[in-house]
């Protein structure tokens, strides 16, 4: 009879986990990031969104451009999340700001002796902004009574109560012949003391029986757009204040944001004065003869990254688009146009090959010259990347369609896919939703050509919908030739550095490498188990090697540690034949 846990002979026993650590696990390659032209958003700054009503509500629903119909596209198609980069022309470095360059709205409110004391702005660069009406006025808030008589020279009074008095608020000292205006500094409800600095002193004695009151002055901002109101009471100009109305507003508005101006005006004096509704200026887009630079940015270091680059910052991303790259076709000759692309599309590459964790989803012009589609495609090779052609026509409002560059539906697919089958599987031979037609039906023998060089095509299919069909990168390299393999292994680099960061610093000795190891060997182990891989048995599929071969002595001491991984993917069945045969019975010619 075997021993239960809690009937067990004097000894010592080992308690606990046999491993303290967490096992590796899939990681996440199908969030996108795109780069393009907006209404209204952040420039420049990379933001998560979740939906296409997220979109819409930080970046508007539509553009002169291709971005809001490729990420409802991506949306519509299964993609979860996704980053959004908004780019324009801005002033480089040393450079002012000149009239081609994206600026937000602005209004000046004046105080009471005419000096700008606020500058209200739109809450991104753009035309919308203009349509923001804004308009200030004054109040009174909380009013107590002095309970103690004020001396001339005097900081601190003694009131009934403090309710509704915090510290930065503009208090009004007065009876029925005179004012004094102080900045509260502190506030002590147990003593029902009102305290303020020496820089405004109070000028003439203040009698509590005369009466003499104490009131908070504040004031309010109203801004709206269309359906959105937005109101900001309580307001103050004391940077001591919770209530201190830039603080505020840049913190709670959609739509607005300020600059405090610092009138040198005399309390109550620096306030807004009342202003009637009216609309923010100057916006402006900064879209007009926009240069390929504007949208790749620059990379000068994680605190100065702008458009495209902007996108290194964020680590999840796994997919890279920018659809907004094919409006050159539209505004430039077509040599200028792919000049234009390509150093758009190289830059896309550029990053992907340097972070070795993505993959870029490249559009191609909206033509029929198949030679100009091939030109493009053979001018560089990668396998960090994949053509697609042709574009899509989509629904708009008002039964209105447009012609859209397929990389943001086709982000989804690769959403849809991996989430679904996992990223082994190729996003091929998948429908696409969210679109009425192709603008350029392929015959096979264009289909052929076009598969033959490393541009994935999208086909209508009667009965079967639009989809999908190939899943060639852009590299003639054999080992690298099919994109769910580059990105199986950009999935497993992601992986396995997450799941082993626990071995720096640690003891670089044959225990630390056959813990490694084993860890991903049991990881490589379940992806086997799901398909990730070809071979009939583990040993055929992967091989993993950390020992003191590939550790040698001087590996060692330069504080190294290596580990080789070799996996064996599955690859997609592209040609597949079918030999058939046929039976004919045989034949009797039968007399009676």
């Amino acid at each position: 009879m075997a021993l239960s846990r809690e009937i067990r002979p004097p000894g010592v026993y080992h308690v606990g986990s046999s491993s303290r650590l967490s096992p590796l696990t899939v990681a996440d390659t199908h969030i996108a990031g795109f780069v393009g032209i907006a209404n209204k958003g952040p420039l420049d700054t990379p933001r998560l969104l979740q939906s296409w009503a997220e979109f819409v509500e930080t970046y508007g629903a539509t553009s002169e451009g291709h971005l809001a119909r490729a990420v409802e596209g991506f949306f519509l198609n299964g993609g979860k999340y996704c980053y959004v980069v908004r780019v324009a022309r801005r002033p480089k470095e040393g450079e002012s700001y000149q009239p081609h360059h994206a600026v937000p709205a602005t209004r000046f409110i004046k105080d009471s002796w005419d000096k700008d004391t606020l500058l209200v702005y739109a809450q991104s660069e753009g035309r919308w902004g203009n349509s923001i009406w804004v308009r200030t006025t004054r109040s009174t808030g909380a009013k107590t009574l002095l309970t103690l008589d004020l001396p001339v020279g005097a900081g601190t009074a003694r009131v009934t109560s403090t309710r509704g008095i915090e510290r930065g608020s503009l208090v009004r000292v007065f009876d029925r012949d005179s004012s004094n205006y102080v900045v509260v500094t502190d506030v002590d409800d147990k003593e029902k003391t009102l305290s303020w600095g020496t820089d405004t002193p109070i000028v003439r004695r203040y009698a509590a029986a005369a009466p003499t009151y104490v009131e908070v002055i504040e004031f309010e901002i109203y801004a709206s757009l269309r359906d959105r109101r937005e109101v900001f009471r309580h307001l103050q100009m004391s940077p001591l204040s919770r209530r201190y109305a830039p603080r505020v507003v840049n913190d709670e508005s959609q739509l607005i944001r300020l600059d405090d101006l610092a009138s040198s005006s005399p309390l109550p004096n620096n306030l807004p004065m009342e202003a009637a509704l009216d609309k923010l200026t100057g916006g402006r887009d900064g879209t007009e003869n926009m240069v390929a630079e504007d949208f790749i940015g620059w990379d000068h270091g994680m605190e100065d990254r702008r458009g495209l680059w902007a996108l290194a910052n964020v680590d999840e991303v796994g997919l890279v688009m920018c659809p907004d790259a094919m409006l050159a076709y539209s505004r430039m000759s077509i040599p200028e146009a792919r000049i234009f692309v390509q150093r758009i599309h190289d830059a896309m590459m550029d990053m992907c090959e340097l972070t070795q964790d993505r993959f870029a989803i490249l559009d191609l012009p909206d033509t029929r010259d198949i030679e100009e589609i091939r030109r493009l495609r053979q001018r560089r090779d990668s396998n960090f990347a994949a053509y697609y052609f042709p574009w899509l026509v989509v629904p708009g409002a008002n039964d209105k369609t447009y012609k859209q560059p397929p990389s943001g539906h086709v982000a989804g697919v690769y959403a849809r896919t991996e989430m679904q089958h996992g990223v082994h599987k190729a996003p091929a031979n998948e429908q696409l939703f969210g679109l009425t037609q192709l603008t350029l039906p392929l015959s096979d023998d264009h289909v052929g050509q076009l598969n033959s060089e490393g541009i994935n095509t999208i086909r209508s299919f009667t009965g079967r919908g639009i989809r999908i069909w190939g899943a060639r990168t852009a590299s003639n390299e054999s080992d690298w030739r099919y994109l769910n393999v580059r990105r199986l292994f950009i999935m497993l680099r992601r992986a396995i550095e997450n799941g082993t960061q626990w071995i720096a610093f640690e003891p670089n000795t044959r225990d630390t490498w056959s813990l490694i190891e084993r860890e991903i060997s049991l990881f490589l182990n379940d992806l086997y188990t799901k398909g990730y891989f070809a071979g009939s048995s583990p040993q055929d599929s992967y091989i993993v090697k950390c020992d003191g071969e590939v550790n040698s002595p001087e590996i060692v001491d330069s504080g190294r540690l290596i580990t080789e991984i070799r996996v064996a993917p599955a690859l997609p069945a592209e040609f597949i034949y079918f030999t058939i045969e046929q039976q004919m019975a045989e034949r009797t010619n039968r007399v009676e």
